[in-house]
């Protein structure tokens, strides 16, 4: 027999899989030191306090910072871009302008998001507001910084190492080095001087905490901060492998969600506008009653606004619902929609701006009877955006072409900017005071006056400083002017203990104001 002779057998080999990583730069290693500085200043100074001046300084560097690594990078912003980054910029002085709380947290979220869209839309060379803007928002921030991670890590290998990067290390160290000196001619100089130590303090105070505990929180934090504040500086190096999704990419998942055809979605939500024509003719009076400046029979202003705000929210919230789920399911909508589609969004949109418009006048009629609070401006300002909203909706129906995201953006952003800048609690205790001095209120609410920021104290002070509750003929006025004046010296008082709520120029001005009312301060 012919003996066959086989071919050798070859070891099986795996092929692995290649990892691509977004590629560094010999500048990295310097960014990536700057970017933990970052990162403590916005754990010190948002996460755990707000220090107003402090707080708007770690802003602008960390928000420089991008934009000079940006432009390291190769990418050159466009003066459009420039303008929008002098506005973010812009917003950071809310911090040093009020002492609001509340606004200082929702700054915070506008500036996070706002930054990290402005350096992604600069290394994709996009508008600032793109097609589908909120997606795209989204995936910037809760996505994208997640890329390649470690980058921050990898920036200080040899590999990666220039002649400024290689610098850093031996800086370091020499600073690392000399901590116990400094530390000991620091005591030294604070115990022969009073003044130099009184100087120590503060500037301690401004930066750390002498809480050991919260200090050890604040560099836990700083960690990941610092890794994804540098993760986002990167965003041109991730974007050349992981790419924002096109438009088309969008169209596509779109496009495979439209499975319903027209004549069920219109079965559908026939009976719903039926059922909202049947509730506004039923309820005209209930409704139209707020334009009239009356109340219904047998019911109370806190009663009648509370009906209102609470049918806005639910009938916006469903109306919303269904007009997204309209234009993302019918089989003919988009560039395909048919005038029926069109016919029943502009319905249910007009019938929303009519819920709209009725609980805001509503809330109006409230707000004259018992003065302004928090909750009520926030509410107002609130109809007014969702308004909106669905104004631009009802046009778009017809006006494909509309810039619907740029639209709805550039008017959140004003409405934004204005409840920054104006100090809204000054606006609520300047309008509160302006009623009570006129008669149009019975009492001036001091109750709410004390839940509120030093903006508010400083508006009142102003009254008692202009002498407006002296000239007034009702008792209860001198009351109200020692309330206001023990609010304004307890929070001044507050500062001794707590010097991060004194580094804003409401904080400054009252300190300065209340002794030219009381006389000096004396710190408890």
């Amino acid at each position: 027999m012919t003996e066959q002779i086989s071919a050798p057998q070859m070891p099986a080999q795996t092929i692995q899989p290649i990892t691509y990583r977004p590629e560094t730069h010999s500048f990295d290693r310097v960014f990536a030191v700057l970017s933990v500085i970052a990162g403590y200043l916005f754990t010190r100074f948002s996460l755990f306090t707000y220090n107003g001046f402090f707080t708007t300084l770690s802003v602008l560097l960390t928000f420089a910072c991008c934009a000079v690594y940006v432009v390291k990078c190769g990418r050159r912003p466009t003066a459009a871009q420039w303008i929008s980054g002098a506005a973010i910029c812009a917003f950071a002085f809310t911090f040093s302008i009020t002492s609001s709380p509340l606004l200082h947290v929702l700054c915070t979220m506008f500036l996070i998001g706002a930054v990290s869209w402005w350096v992604e839309a600069v290394c994709i060379q996009a508008g600032f507001v793109t097609k589908f803007f909120f997606f795209d928002l989204l995936r910037t921030v809760f996505v994208q910084p997640f890329y390649d991670i470690t980058g921050f890590f990898r920036s200080f290998s040899k590999k990666n190492s220039s002649s400024a990067g290689s610098r850093i290390v031996p800086i370091l160290l020499g600073l690392l080095a000399t901590i116990p000196l400094t530390f000991i001619v620091a005591v030294l100089l604070a115990i022969a001087d009073e003044g130099v130590g009184r100087m120590f303090d503060k500037i301690i105070d401004a930066i750390a905490f002498r809480d050991i505990h919260t200090s050890v929180r604040i560099m836990i934090w700083t960690v990941p901060a610092s890794l994804l504040i540098f993760s986002m500086m990167r965003a041109d190096a991730k974007q050349k492998l992981r790419p924002l999704p096109s438009d088309m990419y969008y169209h596509e998942k779109t496009g495979r969600c439209k499975v319903i055809n027209n004549l069920g979605i219109y079965a559908g939500v026939t009976p719903i506008c039926v059922l909202y024509l049947m509730y506004v003719v039923s309820q005209a009076n209930y409704f139209l009653s707020a334009f009239s400046g009356k109340l219904p029979g047998n019911m109370l202003y806190s009663e009648y606004a509370r009906r209102g705000f609470f049918e806005l929210c639910v009938i916006a919230v469903i109306n919303l619902c269904v007009i997204l789920f309209m234009l993302t399911f019918s089989k003919k909508s988009g560039r395909e929609t048919t005038p029926a589609l069109k016919v029943y969004t502009c319905l249910i949109c007009g019938f929303t701006i009519f819920i709209i418009s009725t609980a805001l006048a509503k809330m109006l009629l409230y707000i004259g009877k018992y003065g302004l609070t928090r909750l009520r401006l926030y509410t107002s300002w609130f109809m007014v955006l969702l308004a909106v909203v669905f104004a631009v909706l009802a046009v778009r129906a017809f006006v494909k072409r509309l810039p619907t995201a740029r639209i709805i953006t550039g008017v959140f952003i004003a409405m934004f900017a204005a409840l920054c800048f104006t100090r809204p609690d000054a606006l609520i205790t300047e309008y509160n005071i302006e009623k009570y001095l006129d008669g149009e209120h019975e009492t001036l609410d001091v109750g709410t006056l004390s839940s509120m920021s030093d903006d508010a104290y400083l508006a009142a002070l102003k009254y008692v400083r202009a002498g407006s509750f002296d000239g007034s003929a009702r008792p209860e006025a001198a009351h109200y002017r020692a309330e206001i004046i023990e609010l304004c010296k307890d929070a001044v008082n507050s500062y001794k203990e707590s010097p991060e709520y004194s580094y804003n120029f409401t904080a400054l001005e009252l300190s300065q104001l209340l002794p030219r009312v009381t006389g000096p301060v004396i710190f408890l």
